[in-house]
């Protein structure tokens, strides 16, 4: 009985056929050669990111075993410099599905042809948009109606205040829970070095993942409790000054 190795791809991005069809076509096909699936491997995708890892296991199972790898769908996958090299180098035996005439004679000159038609689309595309724009028409985000209910995106500089503001609410949801202890030490007049030891010993961390700091309570005080916790809080108010513990250093906070 003859063996094979399948070897699928998950594209989030393409209109392939899911990983459980291409199981079915491969199942198939090695049904109809009557033989059996040894192995089967199965490579991720995002886009055009990819690291061939899959392939590199299936050829090499396919190699150690003697037997077949089966492709269960090449498609797009014949575009690949690296994928069609990697097949060609490694002198595994192999089968397309999809493409029954797929094989060492011949996926040169498939991958040549869909290169040429890929190239082609885009030329199509590309001067097609031209004609709009050339036309008058609005294309992207000028279309009419394209900001209708998010018009608080539109704009870079809008889009960076907004991110700003997202970005400070998430940091002010982390840091309620630790807020109304930082602030009843202080007024039990507990210096940024006793609250940072409190803060890591409880092992505490910052939005960033890393251990607090001096800065970071003084930042954290200076934007959710107020300047006035940053002094001595035993002080009589007027007396306030902030930073005024040793070796606070009083940075803008930026």
């Amino acid at each position: 009985m003859s063996q094979f190795v399948v070897y699928t791809h998950r594209c989030t991005g393409g209109k392939i056929p899911s990983v459980q069809e291409q199981e079915v076509a491969a199942q198939a096909f090695v049904s109809a050669n009557q033989g059996e699936i040894i192995a089967g491997f199965t490579e991720s995708r995002i886009g055009r990111r990819v690291s061939w890892s899959a392939l590199q296991q299936a050829i090499d199972k396919a190699l150690s075993s003697g037997a077949t790898l089966v492709i269960a769908h090449v498609g797009r996958l014949s575009r690949s410099a690296t994928f069609t090299a990697l097949l060609l180098q490694s002198g595994v035996l192999f089968v397309c599905c999809d493409m029954p005439d797929c094989n060492h004679l011949t996926i040169h000159i498939i991958a040549t042809a869909a290169e040429q038609e890929s190239n082609r689309i885009r030329t199509k595309i590309r001067n097609s948009l031209a004609a709009a724009k050339a036309a008058g028409v609005k294309l992207g985000s000028q279309r009419a109606g394209h900001w209708e209910g998010r018009e608080h995106l539109r704009g870079w500089r809008k889009a960076y205040v907004r991110s700003i503001e997202v970005r400070k609410q998430r940091t002010a949801l982390a840091y309620q829970a630790i807020l109304p202890e930082i602030k009843a030490r202080r007024e039990r007049g507990e210096t940024l070095l006793k609250i940072v030891e409190w803060l890591n010993g409880d092992n505490h961390l910052t939005t960033a993942g890393k251990p607090f700091t001096q800065t970071a309570v003084w930042r954290i005080i200076a934007r959710y409790l107020g300047k006035e916790y940053l002094g001595s809080v035993r002080r009589k108010k007027g007396t306030l000054t902030a930073g005024s513990e040793v070796g606070i250093v009083t940075a803008p906070h930026r």
